[in-house]
């Protein structure tokens, strides 16, 4: 008997069995994205006979995630198949990364019992401790006239993206910048202060465990002899440190796949970057690219209204055609009846 590959349409099929190498799957809105990842998987246990603990599945909420567990977990009952799904790394990446810093804390600068930061912590953290970054020379160069709180706010703001670009204190020194040399400052103060207190902060999770692949050769080894296959939900939303983690873990096999949409980005303010997923075929050799455009979900006068805007709008001289795949979504119910659909186009707003 065949593999049940559902509902899927020719090139959901294709993307589902195509499991060896890099493959980039670009994901319209509603064109079964999450129906393709769930699929994919189980035919990476059922046909490939892949141990569950050889995948990784990264999405961006938990939300996200249980779901995928669920529906993952569902499949292969409907098969009578019996396996351990806690074995699975799936999670966001966040949750990933803390997993492999709990299973290998000693080679961490991090001691049992440590503390995460939530957003509030972290600042409160920087505003407890204030008069530490009010000695520095030059602070008023990226925080100027704030009070201890306003300015404990800028500057987590500050640490953050530094943590999620991955520059160093020594980086930041040896720029010419006073203002740049000034951040330098603080954040090595910033770290200091979480290295006391046996902490870390959201944004240095994934900076962490990046260090503790890339720092120690037989934990990297063991990380990528295991982790087999890698598949990245939502890629468009992913950073620069969170490309360079994938990528590490990826690198023995090659069988990485992600799967997104440059169209949706969301966390531009976190430092996500749509150039991860539109430069990805140019940084593995042979990728394989699927693109999924039967949109499932809406009525013809909203996609065609959709792939007019994407295809056409232009905000002052950007050409926003550039920066995106070329794609056109088409109704997989092209029978549907169309709606009234009343679209009221300003002009002269500036983008976010």
């Amino acid at each position: 008997m065949g593999f049940d590959f559902g509902n899927a349409n020719d090139e959901q099929k294709k993307a589902i069995q195509q499991t060896d190498g890099p493959v980039l799957i670009i994901a319209g809105p509603g064109t079964g994205k999450t129906f393709t990842l769930v699929k994919r998987a189980v035919y990476l246990i059922v046909e490939k006979k892949v141990k569950p603990e050889n995948i990784l599945i990264a999405t961006f909420t938990e939300k996200a995630a249980k779901e995928l567990i669920t529906r993952i977990s569902n499949e292969l009952i409907k098969l009578d198949i019996t396996v351990n799904l806690n074995d699975l790394y799936i999670g966001t990446i966040h949750s990933i990364c803390l997993r492999l810093i709990k299973e290998n804390i000693e080679f961490t600068r991090l001691r049992k019992n440590y503390r995460l930061l939530d957003e509030f912590d972290q600042k409160y953290l920087i505003y407890r401790n204030h008069k530490r970054f009010d000695a520095i020379a030059g602070i008023e160069l990226i925080a100027d006239n704030l009070s201890p709180g306003e300015r404990a706010k800028q500057l987590s703001f500050y640490f953050n993206s530094v943590s999620e670009e991955m520059a160093t204190v020594a980086e930041l020194k040896a720029d010419k910048d006073s203002a740049v040399q000034a951040l330098a400052q603080a954040y090595e103060v910033y770290q200091e202060l979480l290295k006391e207190e046996n902490s870390m902060d959201f944004s240095s999770i994934q900076v962490i465990a990046y260090k503790l692949l890339s720092e120690n050769d037989a934990i990297r080894e063991k990380v990528q002899q295991q982790l087999q296959y890698v598949m990245i939900d939502e890629y468009q939303d992913t950073n620069y440190v969170q490309e360079r983690l994938i990528f590490l873990i990826s690198e023995k096999h090659h069988n990485i796949c992600v799967v997104g949409d440059d169209d949706q980005g969301l966390y531009r303010f976190r430092g996500a970057t749509i150039r991860n997923i539109l430069e990805f075929p140019s940084k593995w050799d042979g990728v394989v690219q699927f693109s999924l455009v039967d949109n499932y979900r809406s009525e013809r006068d909203i996609i065609s209204f959709y792939n007019d805007w994407m295809q056409n709008t232009e905000v002052g001289s950007f050409a926003w055609g550039r920066f995106r795949v070329d794609k056109t979504i088409r109704p997989a119910n092209p029978g549907l009846l169309e709606g009234i659909l009343t679209v009221v186009k300003v002009s002269g707003v500036r983008p976010l």
